[in-house]
């Protein structure tokens, strides 16, 4: 079982949650780029903004993730 869940994501970049430690990022698709550790609700905004400017996508209701669904569904 992986550490790493992907829980959305849009051109050149996946929204990331790693489990055991609880943390978000912005994964950007290209390795010679760094990612970016973000918080629950950044992490939403960037999903959000993905999907209307950039060919996103979220998957709600993965595990780990109720926080960000309810700040991706709001915002």
């Amino acid at each position: 079982m992986s550490d790493r869940t992907v829980h959305a994501g849009y051109d050149g970049m996946e929204i990331v949650r790693y489990d055991r430690a609880g943390k978000w990022y912005l994964e950007p698709t290209d390795p010679r780029l760094r990612r970016q550790r973000v918080g629950v609700r950044e992490a939403a905004r960037s999903a959000r903004w993905g999907c209307e400017h950039a060919n996103g996508w979220i998957q709600f209701r993965l595990p780990g993730g109720g926080a960000f669904d309810k700040a991706a569904a709001a915002s």
